[in-house]
């Protein structure tokens, strides 16, 4: 990916009220067909007036940036996290204003895993498909892409070199309300 090519994207809620804006090319795209993001992503898309997460063969198409490059320039006051588990270290952050869910966050990581269909024009295309083994049945994948069982060795390089680059931080993100008994 040419590393001039992405210097500034932006994503928003379906309505407009929320945006956030990505400074810097992202780490990678992908799209995960893990059980948790389609799970998620059914969840997401039950909720009223909701804009679609899942792309029609299940999976979850992910911008990946470094979380000291992303930061909500408008509507931050709309956001509110739903885990799958109360428990669980990985969160899920949607705009309430619509329904849309923006981004995704392992909460321990360094990364932000922004839904790519939350920016309008200019997102960058897929490099690779994830978790395909966790697909859901009789889901055929095309061969324009490396379609991994798992998390390839190509995704675990990037996101270290992406570490690497941020001095071994972990910026914690604390954009979206928490809400108890979310989902």
């Amino acid at each position: 990916m040419n590393q001039k090519q992405h210097k500034h994207l932006s994503a928003a809620c379906q309505c407009g009220k929320v945006k956030f804006e990505a400074v810097g090319p992202p780490i990678l795209t992908a799209s995960c067909y893990c059980t948790s993001c389609q799970e998620a992503g059914r969840r997401f898309e039950e909720m009223a007036s909701a804009p679609s997460v899942l792309d029609s063969d299940s999976g979850s198409a992910y911008i990946l940036y470094r979380k000291d490059r992303v930061q909500c320039v408008m509507g931050q006051e709309y956001l509110e996290e739903h885990r799958l588990k109360p428990d669980s270290p990985t969160r899920r952050v949607v705009a309430t204003c619509c329904n849309s869910a923006m981004f995704l966050d392992v909460t321990k990581g360094h990364w932000l895993s922004m839904y790519r269909n939350r920016f309008p024009t200019g997102a960058p295309p897929l490099e690779m498909r994830l978790m395909t083994k966790e697909r859901r049945a009789g889901v055929e994948l095309a061969d324009d892409l490396p379609n991994y069982r798992g998390h390839s060795g190509k995704f675990m390089l990037k996101l270290i070199a992406a570490w690497i680059a941020m001095g071994l931080r972990r910026p914690e993100i604390t954009l979206g309300k928490t809400v108890r008994g979310a989902q």
